[in-house]
């Protein structure tokens, strides 16, 4: 699929699949922006009681420790592990985890949605591999497939694994990721194919979660994270903290149809310093450190979310230097 043809099925998608009318349409944004005005919700993980979550590339490094956040750490009922094999090889038993067969490099939408039913949210941690297919079939075409079948199922948060600097193609960061097929082009390509799709979507909405530099490290936890929104800095972040974001913005009204950084606030870097020191496993104590005015920090996951900034409806953020 080329890179016009995902512009014009989204296109088409958006056209297609607004049902609304002109007044009920700004009725529903009026809702939405009321509704971000508020507090944010006060429980974590605990609107996640009796609800069913999936994973995709649940046996990847992240999916994985997504599944198991969501074991350990929420009492969510149902707990869907999709994998390319249909197995689910990490952690302890739990009658919660359902493994399941969905490979999103070759899966239809019709095959998605109806493993989607009746989930409250999916999770895209999924990523392009040798065994498991392309930066375009997965990274791209495979994002697009789940938000469609997301949208078919009436899952309520589409929370996408994606990553820093994705939008800056002239960035170091950029530059390096990209050579291994193409993967940053990929996934910034569905990034904004799914913003064009959840666009006038009132009830479902998508997250897009852009982790700096991962690393195998244990858990920091929120106090040592940091968001931001801009894409123009990044710095290290552990997987299990990833996972512990995705999962705990689900219920977050903040993070509907919000994209956002994230990496550990004491290893924030400009991008064009950024690869550098994560390399050397840099620190910082936040003097001197160039400032974006959209940083969030906090001490609990409310705290952490609040006040984020949502995509404009339809928003591309491609960046400067890309041609469709």
């Amino acid at each position: 699929m080329s890179a016009s043809t995902v512009r014009s099925l989204s296109a088409r998608a958006v056209v297609r699949d607004r049902a609304m009318t002109s007044s009920s349409r700004a009725s529903a944004l009026r809702g939405v922006r009321r509704a971000r005005a508020r507090a944010p919700l006060a429980q974590p993980s605990a609107s996640l009681a009796s609800d069913k979550v999936v994973v995709i590339g649940a046996n990847g490094k992240t999916g994985r420790r997504c599944v198991e956040y969501l074991r350990s750490s929420t009492d969510a009922k149902e707990i869907v592990a999709c994998t390319r094999s249909g197995t689910y090889e990490g952690g302890a038993a739990d009658d919660r985890v359902k493994a399941r067969a969905a490979n999103v490099a070759s899966a239809s939408v019709a095959e998605l949605a109806n493993e989607f039913a009746g989930a409250k949210a999916v999770i895209f941690a999924a990523s392009q591999s040798q065994s498991g297919g392309t930066a375009s079939q997965v990274d791209r075409d495979g994002v697009i497939t789940c938000a469609r079948a997301c949208l078919r199922a009436g899952v309520e948060r589409f929370v996408i694994v994606s990553s820093g600097a994705v939008s800056k193609p002239a960035s170091p960061v950029y530059i390096f990721l990209n050579l291994f097929g193409g993967i940053m082009r990929n996934k910034i390509l569905g990034e904004d194919a799914v913003r064009a799709l959840y666009f006038d979507r009132p009830g479902q909405f998508y997250t897009v979660v852009r982790p700096g530099g991962l690393s195998e490290d244990p858990a920091r936890g929120v106090s040592a994270l940091e968001l931001n929104q801009g894409d123009e800095m990044s710095g290290r972040i552990s997987r299990e903290d990833v996972a512990a974001i995705c999962i705990e913005s689900i219920s977050r009204e903040d993070a509907a149809n919000a994209t956002f950084e994230c990496y550990n606030w004491d290893a924030a870097k400009p991008l064009g310093e950024v690869g550098l020191s994560n390399m050397m496993k840099a620190t910082n104590d936040g003097d001197g450190v160039q400032k974006t005015g959209s940083e969030r920090r906090g001490s609990s996951w409310d705290e952490l979310f609040a006040g984020l900034r949502a995509d404009a409806p339809g928003e591309k953020q491609q960046g400067e230097g890309f041609t469709l």
